[in-house]
């Protein structure tokens, strides 16, 4: 890896941290910069702007995380269980994930969690052409098991499982109501996707 690349990551990876803890809006360039441990002529040469920054880095974090999931994913399909498939997706960032130069497993669903309270306008683009497509295939796999399940329910039902999902995993010290985080996560989310199937069963 050349010196240059070596650099980039250390940027993304001070940015995926800052990024998380203030958001977009409370997140300055040169406190980025100074955890990172270059000046922000570096991140401008190599960014361009704090918005390319940051949908870059989240660009960045899509292959390995739509790679660890699809791989999970896959395997999980062999064994036929719906629920397998469910959780195959939730799980694979936190049991699977190999690659932490940037950032680790929880790291990435802590990020993209915030994402999700960031303007659509600074995330839409980036998540249609990055992450949509494997998301996809996931929703895909889990329906087969509903054919007959309106899309309006099957939504409504993903938002009730990505509230309790997010909850689980992306508070490393308390929740967002300032409870204690949750402990044994990999068996709270297989409890979850147990429940995610019955709520899925009364719609089918």
């Amino acid at each position: 890896m050349s010196k240059s690349d070596e650099t980039k990551e250390r940027i993304m990876r001070a940015a995926v941290q800052q990024f998380t803890l203030l958001g977009y809006e409370g997140s300055a360039v040169r406190d980025i910069a100074r955890a990172a441990g270059v000046n922000i002529g570096l991140i401008r040469y190599h960014f361009g702007t704090k918005a390319d920054l940051y949908r870059d880095t989240l660009a960045y974090l899509a292959e390995p995380y739509n790679a660890v999931c699809l791989a999970a994913l896959r395997a999980a399909k062999e064994s036929g269980s719906a629920e397998e498939i469910l959780v195959s997706w939730l799980l694979a960032p936190i049991t699977d994930w190999q690659d932490n130069r940037v950032a680790g497993g929880e790291e990435v669903l802590c990020f993209l969690n915030k994402m999700g309270y960031e303007d659509p306008e600074l995330t839409r683009e980036v998540y249609e052409s990055h992450y949509s497509y494997a998301q996809q295939e996931w929703e895909e796999a889990v329906r087969a098991f509903f054919p007959k399940m309106q899309r309006a329910d099957w939504l409504w039902c993903l938002t009730c499982l990505r509230g309790m999902y997010f909850n689980i995993v992306a508070h490393n010290d308390f929740t967002l109501w300032g409870l204690p985080a949750i402990r044994g996560k990999e068996a709270a989310i297989r409890r979850l996707a147990g429940d995610m199937l019955a709520l899925l069963r009364t719609y089918a």
